[in-house]
């Protein structure tokens, strides 16, 4: 069963500038698993996991794995998910959650066949 938290203090998500948004997104999200990481040595801590809603996702970074707590990412659109489907979650779906993530990116980070 996993809780969910907003952001620490001092990690408000940047305001939307049409010009940086990616950067500061980035840089944003970078800070904030660079503080998860600070909880123990766990290698979900600060990891991130989607889910699909509206036009994009809702997004959500471990802050512990024992008990699994994650933060709920308020950049974008800040769609959420349901909380009985939080309340389901296991440390094992959020790591099959991960590396499924990880094994897209490295699909789709090869070069398309010549």
């Amino acid at each position: 069963m996993a809780n969910v938290f907003s952001a620490p203090e001092g990690f408000e998500p940047p305001a939307f500038n049409i010009e940086t948004w990616q950067k500061d997104e980035d840089e944003y999200l970078t800070r904030l698993a660079d503080r998860c990481k600070m909880n123990g040595t766990s290698d979900l801590l600060g990891e991130t996991i989607r889910f699909p809603r509206g036009d994009g996702y809702a997004l959500y970074m471990v802050w512990n794995n024992s008990p699994l707590q994650l933060i709920h990412v308020a950049i974008g659109d800040a769609w959420q998910v349901e909380d009985a489907l939080i309340r389901g979650l296991r440390v094992t779906d959020v790591r099959d959650m991960v590396e499924r993530e990880a094994k897209m990116r490295a699909l789709f980070s090869k070069g398309a066949p010549a």
